[in-house]
């Protein structure tokens, strides 16, 4: 792990007033390339990476940590290079919430949000696939769950 920038994508789930799952997802400003994905940010210096997950998740769209249900590791470490030529691991985590909520979104990184229900999931609703494979493995335990 040494020499890789460490990264967490966080998936936010809950039920939607339909009684279905869904998942939100935010669309990154122009300057950042404007494409869908899961909450993802940095590991600052001396956090776990489950702890960057619950701040990001926060950070990024004014989730209530009250509200939370369940944090889970989705057991899923991506490595990729950046845009800045780093090489970055990127562990995956599920946080289940009690209900859909209306995130503040940070102008300086995104510029949309929407939830999207489980039964609307395709592999292009995100622009990476990292991403939508992190959709998918929270997907798979959210309908264990039950609605």
């Amino acid at each position: 792990m040494e020499g890789r920038h460490r990264k967490v994508q966080v998936v936010l789930a809950a039920i939607a007033p339909s009684g279905e799952w869904s998942f939100l997802i935010f669309k990154t400003n122009k300057d950042r390339g404007q494409f869908w994905q899961n909450v993802t940010g940095s590991v600052e210096e001396g956090e776990t990476f489950e702890e960057a997950a619950l701040r990001e998740a926060k950070e990024e769209s004014a989730l209530n940590i009250e509200s939370i249900i369940e944090l889970q590791d989705l057991g899923l470490t991506t490595t990729f290079q950046d845009r800045w030529k780093r090489k970055v691991e990127e562990h995956s985590y599920l946080i289940v919430c009690e209900e859909q909520w209306k995130p503040t979104i940070d102008p300086s990184e995104h510029e949309d949000w929407k939830w999207i229900l489980i039964s609307s999931l395709k592999s292009d609703c995100v622009e990476w696939p990292s991403n939508y494979d992190a959709i998918e493995r929270a997907a798979k335990l959210v309908r264990r769950m039950g609605a």
